[in-house]
């Protein structure tokens, strides 16, 4: 069972998403790239995966819409299939690396609706294997695919054969996750065989876990990441000032007790023990549901990561 992260992280105190998606390429966003890495490291998380303060789509988007990128339109070449914020990670010796991709599902939705034609799908399916061709597979041991509209969204409707296209000719050495934001697509990815860690979120809605089948995990040699921390801050707040009659938004110390009341360690254990219970060995990984990116602080980030730090050492 290894603890992970989902990759979206809150910027530092003065820093904005404008300004990094002009300056992603600098020295300046490599060095808060690696800072915030090693943030995680520190709190616990066993597999991080690249601090992620780029928009999930644009950054993959971007090089494959690019003409001088492009084969063809939302083909790129494999040259410019890079992740400059895991090349600024491989200058440091790091032992383990995650790497999010958004899934080609996801892309495509986001330039075309929900009406899928298989050649574009194709492009952008293959334009992801480029991106994951160019990893380095003896430091990245897990990739992740990020398909919160896959489940959650009834305009997307792919047949098999079209998840096929999508997925079918991954080619990676470590594990190949898919992140979904529903359990009700994951009877879908079963049968694809290049992918074997099937991820949910259940620590918002806890029933989610129900959803899945062990026997079919079994069956199909498939793993489980189960998101056993809440990632909504705006809720844990929420549900911290209702119970207190108080509004601690904009006080980071306020914001730091809602989270060690409504997401504390004990609460976290009790999801993992029913993870464990429910999936016993193929229970792979654990972590926040989502991305960390609406915390309104790297601190109150860091907070709900040595939360699950502290549950995960009591199992």
């Amino acid at each position: 069972m290894i603890f992970d992260d989902i990759g979206s992280f809150p910027f530092p105190e003065g820093i904005t998403r404008e300004w990094a998606e002009k300056n992603y390429q600098s020295r300046e966003y490599a060095e808060m790239v690696r800072r915030a890495y090693l943030m995680k490291l520190k709190a616990g998380v066993e597999m991080p995966n690249y601090p992620q303060f780029r928009d999930m789509n644009r950054m993959f988007l971007e090089p494959m819409k690019k003409e001088a990128f492009q084969e063809e339109p939302y083909l790129v070449k494999k040259e410019h299939a890079v992740i400059p914020e895991v090349e600024a990670l491989m200058e440091m010796r790091i032992e383990g690396l995650r790497v999010c991709i958004t899934g080609p599902f996801e892309l495509y939705y986001t330039e075309f609706g929900g009406v899928i034609y298989d050649d574009v799908l194709e492009k952008i399916s293959t334009s992801i294997l480029r991106f994951i061709e160019n990893l380095d597979d003896s430091t990245v041991r897990c990739i992740s695919l990020d398909e919160p509209s896959l489940g959650t969204n009834p305009e997307l409707q792919p047949t098999k054969d079209q998840i096929e296209i999508a997925y079918g000719r991954i080619s990676f050495r470590g594990d190949v996750q898919i992140h979904l934001h529903s359990p009700l697509f994951y009877t879908e990815i079963l049968e694809i065989e290049t992918v074997n860690v099937i991820g949910i979120e259940s620590a918002k809605d806890e029933k989610a876990m129900d959803f899945v089948d062990a026997d079919d995990l079994e069956s199909h040699d498939k793993f489980l990441r189960v998101g056993i921390a809440r990632s909504d801050i705006d809720g844990i707040v929420a549900e911290y000032n209702s119970r207190h009659g108080v509004n601690v938004w904009g006080d980071e110390g306020g914001v730091m007790r809602a989270i060690d009341e409504i997401e504390n360690p004990d609460k976290i254990e009790s999801r993992i023990r029913k993870a464990v219970d429910l999936f016993g060995e193929r229970l792979k990984y654990i972590g926040p549901d989502c991305g960390l990116f609406s915390f309104p602080s790297q601190e109150c980030a860091l907070k709900l990561l040595e939360n699950i730090r502290e549950a995960k050492s009591r199992i």
